[in-house]
């Protein structure tokens, strides 16, 4: 991290691993005893919540801001989102958050899956699909 940013909020035992990294002047509040393993992105254009107890693993990207899709400029203005994930979730490597999505308490994302919308609390989502795991 090469840039010193003055919105971040780290609860105790916050365990950050090498390489992750941050993007955007948005604010990120992580709780206690939450762990994010090496080479995450966490996308800061508008804010990111983490909550206690929560579990990332390595290569994550999780995403606050997209853009909308411009006239003669595809890639067009930036959509900014709040992205939140609820205390005492596990969120596998190699995942994808996508913006203003919330991921409910207690829920898992399993690696390599692509969360594009809200879960519930307490769910599992495998090969897409979200069940119910209490």
């Amino acid at each position: 991290m090469n840039k010193i940013f003055t919105n971040l909020k780290f609860s105790k035992n916050v365990d950050i691993r090498r390489n992750v990294s941050f993007y955007g002047k948005g604010s990120l509040i992580i709780g206690e005893n939450s762990f994010i393993n090496e080479e995450c992105f966490l996308d800061l254009s508008s804010e990111l919540i983490i909550g206690k107890n929560v579990a990332i693993g390595m290569r994550t990207m999780i995403l606050s801001s997209s853009h909308y899709i411009g006239k003669e400029k595809r890639c067009g203005k930036v959509k900014r989102k709040k992205t939140i994930i609820k205390d005492n979730s596990w969120i596998g490597a190699g995942v994808v958050v996508y913006p203003g999505v919330t991921i409910g308490k207690g829920s898992i994302v399993s690696a390599g899956e692509i969360v594009r919308s809200d879960l519930d609390n307490g769910m599992l989502l495998v090969n897409g699909k979200a069940t119910k795991i209490y």
